[in-house]
C-alpha cells in the first residue's frame, strides 16, 4: 500500500534534496503521504543515525499521533 502513495515515487529526489540543503520544505496534497512516509523515508536513509527527525503538524495532537505511529515519539 505504501508504494501507492504519491510521495513514494519521489523518495530518491527527496533524499538528494535533503542531503544538499540545510532546510527543506515539502508541500503536497492531502493524502500524498507527507506525514506518514517522510519520516520513514529519512529513517531508511540513515537520518535517524545522525540526529532526530522532527514531525510538525498544525495541531499538537496530530504531531504526537503521527510520531507515535512511526515509533519516533521520544
Amino acid at each position: 500500500m505504501r508504494e501507492k502513495l504519491p510521495i513514494c515515487k519521489f523518495e530518491e529526489e527527496i533524499v538528494k534534496v535533503v542531503r544538499e540543503n540545510p532546510v527543506v520544505v515539502i508541500i503536497g496534497e492531502i493524502g500524498s503521504g507527507k506525514s506518514t512516509q517522510l519520516s520513514q523515508i529519512l529513517d531508511r536513509h540513515g537520518y535517524t543515525d545522525r540526529g532526530a527527525i522532527a514531525v510538525t503538524q498544525p495541531r499538537r495532537v496530530a504531531a504526537v499521533s503521527v510520531s507515535r505511529e512511526q515509533d519516533l515519539f521520544l
